[in-house]
């Protein structure tokens, strides 16, 4: 660690998006099969981002367990949605996947489960449900990274996914997290809006000759 830190620093690249974020990037992209995986300041930054990318409208809801951290309920209500909290179960700590489908209405838009202490929530039913109402899901899976449900990383089973790595995470980079993109349709805006709302991410690829604000 001492050695790569180091290596970092001599690179003068120190301000992210080096070698080692995009050496990270790839790690958890082939580790956890999804699309495609940014690293972000933290995973409340990860949740803020996967809101924004809901385009969520003021009076949209967002279904959530009515036990977890702060950020997962912030993240939605920053954007104007209101919060329709859903009770846990008492074997796992997450959110009763029987108990999601009584709270939908014409206004659900989210479904968010929290797989608290990397104990997966049972994402086979959230899916189900989630089709066949026309629902996106954010997992917020801070605590789980590389925990699995049947075979499938934590995190990469919704559309979007979201990673801590605070020191209390299972992988600790002081503070930081990732947000997974597991819906291709996703990729291109999430690039532009953690590029706070420019086309940088183009350029730096040779794409555009200059890049401007696009959202």
């Amino acid at each position: 660690e001492n050695k790569y830190i180091a290596d970092a620093i001599q690179s003068h690249k120190i301000c992210g998006d080096g070698v080692y974020t995009e050496k990270c990037q790839a790690l958890l992209e082939e580790r956890t099969g999804s699309a495609k995986v940014l690293l972000t300041n933290s995973g409340t930054d990860a949740l803020e981002m996967a809101a924004l990318l809901c385009d969520l409208e003021p009076g949209d809801e967002v279904i959530l367990p009515s036990y977890t951290f702060s950020s997962t309920a912030n993240a939605f209500a920053l954007f104007g949605a209101k919060l329709v909290f859903v009770d846990i179960r008492p074997d796992t700590m997450n959110i009763d996947e029987n108990l999601i489908e009584d709270a939908i209405t014409e206004k659900t838009k989210v479904i968010v489960p929290v797989h608290y202490a990397g104990v997966s929530c049972e994402m086979d039913t959230i899916m189900d449900i989630a089709n066949r109402h026309n629902l996106l899901v954010v997992e917020d899976a801070a605590q789980g990274v590389m925990s699995t449900y049947k075979g499938r990383a934590l995190g990469t089973i919704g559309h979007i996914g979201c990673y801590s790595f605070h020191e209390t995470k299972n992988y600790s980079m002081g503070e930081g997290g990732a947000i997974l993109l597991n819906d291709p349709k996703f990729v291109d805006r999430a690039e532009i809006v953690r590029e706070k709302g420019t086309n940088r991410a183009n350029f730096l690829r040779g794409q555009v000759d200059k890049y401007t604000w696009v959202d």
